[in-house]
């Protein structure tokens, strides 16, 4: 089964007060085996799908809590490092996003996040 998820952000005062899950209206639409989900949990939007493949940075990689290049950074990965990837995410400019912890499957803020032009 493949797994499409997709987040979409309201302003903090809204987050402090709920968490709204819903099925997005492509879930209808999309074929048997597919699922789509949006999740409004923060101030960005982005789609994301299932990718389970492995990467290799091809230099100093940041890895940021969001998958957009103003996210902040939590560490940086070393050059020639082998990475796993749990999602494969496309932000609202069309950049391509690899999410390394998996926590966007329970909805955590413990996501992480790198760019794909970082890796080989």
């Amino acid at each position: 089964m493949k797994i499409i998820k997709t987040r979409s952000g309201v302003t903090a005062a809204l987050l402090a007060g709920s968490v709204a899950l819903f099925v997005s209206p492509s879930a209808v639409a999309a074929p048997a085996d597919t699922q789509a989900t949006s999740i409004v949990l923060g101030a960005t939007a982005y789609t994301c799908e299932s990718s389970g493949t492995a990467v290799r940075t091809k230099e100093p990689t940041p890895v940021h809590t969001g998958p957009y290049g103003d996210a902040p950074v939590t560490t940086t990965i070393h050059a020639d490092f082998i990475v796993h990837t749990y999602y494969r995410c496309i932000n609202k400019y069309g950049n391509i996003w690899y999410e390394i912890t998996g926590s966007i499957d329970n909805g955590t803020p413990n996501a992480r996040f790198i760019y794909s032009g970082y890796v080989k």
